[in-house]
């Protein structure tokens, strides 16, 4: 188990660091702290303001993270477009020269900078990008999953919706309740947290469908249950293609449908309107089906993102849902998993 520090530097965010939260609530290793000078003096918890990583430190940076003794430096935010800030670079570099592994998930790789790549060789550290994705090419080839396999998705309106932590969520449920079951991952955060994995928004569009096809096969050939994290949205300006390939890649039996309680438009496009609950429901089925038809997948439940609501608002806001779109709701980390996995076990009368 490793001691990681947290890089988050000046974006400390639930919403902006969804690699860095992740993390801290799921990783076997140990968040020893967090660095953002903005933040820095009070504990995860505090920065935050959800119940996450109490008596974890936010620190100014690397030198004051480096009293805490950790072995690896891990990037918890994705700035737009995945470059590497400039104004990281001499933090990654203190790290590397006090013997820190480096665990990069943005899209520009640490393995192909020559300044950090020469600074990591010469310490004898790792530099693992995380969206390094595997060097081959796969077409889909459209076979079918193993019989008595059970493959579910998640979907969403908008991304950072919760696609991760509530597959995560629902196979801790799973396997509390005894069944074969594992966690896919798709994304850098997940990957971190796994150890498995695919970074899908870092392969060529052509053969997304085809390398998610063929990871999941493999997961459906080992386990009953495979919870596969989705990605993006369908109703998304910028990231639908990445949903699309996942979809048609995971081809799944059915789907949990992921959204932000209260949001009204897609983040970052004010001007795209938000469809309607029910419509982006529709959509996601409809577009699995178009190869799928004999499974008729279908959206079973509904996963809330209530963090920045009170537990009463929350409690109304999952019931208000529930009327809407006649589907089981709840917040999987604050009320639990439970209801969505029942969901799922009935839509296969398990």
């Amino acid at each position: 188990m490793r001691k990681i520090v947290i890089l988050a530097e000046g974006n400390f965010k639930v919403d902006a660091s969804k690699t860095a939260t992740g993390v801290i609530r799921y990783s076997r290793d140990e968040v020893v702290a967090v660095i953002d000078s903005t933040r820095a003096g009070v504990d995860v918890a505090q920065a935050l303001g959800i119940d996450l990583g109490r008596g974890i430190p936010v620190v100014r940076d690397i030198n004051e993270a480096l009293g805490y003794q950790p072995d690896a430096l891990l990037i918890g935010i994705a700035p737009k477009r995945g470059d590497l800030p400039h104004e990281w670079r001499w933090q990654l570099l203190t790290a590397i020269d006090n013997g820190l592994d480096i665990i990069n998930g943005l899209h520009a790789l640490l393995t192909e900078d020559e300044e950090l790549q020469t600074a990591a060789q010469r310490r004898g550290v790792a530099l693992w990008d995380v969206r390094l994705p595997p060097d081959k090419r796969v077409i889909s080839s459209y076979a079918p999953h193993r019989p008595g396999s059970h493959t579910i998705l998640t979907v969403g309106s908008d991304c950072s919706t919760g696609k991760m932590t509530t597959m995560l969520e629902i196979n801790r449920e799973a396997q509390r309740r005894g069944l074969n079951s594992a966690f896919v991952a798709t994304g850098q955060t997940g990957i971190m947290i796994s150890g498995n994995g695919l970074p899908v928004d870092h392969i060529i569009s052509d053969f997304v469908a085809g390398m998610v096809e063929e990871m999941v096969l493999d997961f459906a050939s080992q386990y009953d249950w495979v919870f596969v994290e989705g990605q993006g949205a369908l109703n998304h300006p910028g990231y639908s293609p990445v949903t699309l390939g996942l979809l048609h890649g995971a081809l799944p039996d059915a789907m949990i449908f992921c959204h932000k309680a209260g949001a009204t438009a897609v983040g970052g496009y004010e001007n795209c309107p938000r469809l309607s609950l029910a419509r982006m429901i529709e959509i996601n089925e409809d577009a699995v089906n178009w190869l799928h038809p004999e499974q008729n997948s279908k959206v079973v439940g509904v996963s809330l993102m209530t963090y920045h609501l009170s537990e009463a608002e929350a409690r109304a806001e999952v019931r208000r849902v529930e009327e809407e779109v006649g589907l089981p709701t709840t917040d999987v980390v604050r009320f639990g998993a439970g209801r969505l996995m029942d969901a799922v076990g009935m839509h296969f009368g398990a």
